[in-house]
């Protein structure tokens, strides 16, 4: 079959996979939210309104800043 391709145009191939991750296992490693992804990460959270995930990187960005 032929499948298009689906696009999210406003979200970094960075902060997808932080989603996926989070999607498919239900929770994200603390190691995969870098200084490069973080700020992706939370825009993809909040463009699927993935607050629990928000939540997360908010707090893992605080331990990492201390």
């Amino acid at each position: 079959t032929h499948e298009n391709p689906i696009s999210f145009p406003k979200i970094n191939s960075d902060g997808m996979e932080i989603i996926l991750e989070y999607i498919y296992t239900g929770s994200v490693k603390e190691e995969s939210l870098t200084k490069d992804n973080t700020v992706e990460a939370f825009y993809a959270a909040d463009y699927f309104q993935l607050s629990d995930l928000q939540n997360f990187i908010i707090r893992t960005f605080r331990k990492k800043c201390h």
